[in-house]
């Protein structure tokens, strides 16, 4: 089951970015964001959520806390994201460092939070990941 809600999440990761650039792209009003990212949320969670309720699986207050924390810093994510297209910011800026930048805090979260060590490849990755985002910048 984790599997596939693994494959699910792998599969729409970024979508939601695209579709802020489509209504940037497409001149709607600021307001149609809202709008879209509801239904996306909305969506994400009858995703998760329904399979969940078919297994008959219970939540605690825990992860009821973490998903709600989670979910609100995804959606501000998601919004500044929408306010830097809109303000006329590129694309080939805006997501490289949302979506790195993203990833540089989950690595160093993990390491300063939990302790866990990063394998060489994982400090290589990043180091590439960051020379990448510099030079998608100056292009």
């Amino acid at each position: 089951m984790w599997f596939v809600l693994m494959l699910v999440i792998l599969l729409t990761n970024g979508m939601s970015s695209f579709g802020l650039k489509v209504l940037q792209a497409w001149g709607l009003p600021s307001s149609s964001k809202y709008v879209y990212l509801t239904i996306w949320y909305a969506a994400g969670f009858a995703c998760i959520g329904a399979p969940m309720l078919g297994k008959g699986l219970k939540l605690g207050l825990k992860e009821i806390r973490w998903g709600a924390i989670l979910a609100a810093l995804s959606i501000g994510g998601q919004l500044a994201m929408a306010s830097a297209l809109q303000q006329g910011l590129p694309g080939n800026v805006v997501f490289p460092v949302t979506l790195g930048g993203s990833i540089l805090i989950v690595a160093l979260a993990s390491r300063v939070l939990f302790a866990e060590k990063m394998h060489p490849l994982s400090w290589a990755g990043m180091a590439v990941g960051c020379v990448a985002v510099v030079l998608l910048s100056v292009s």
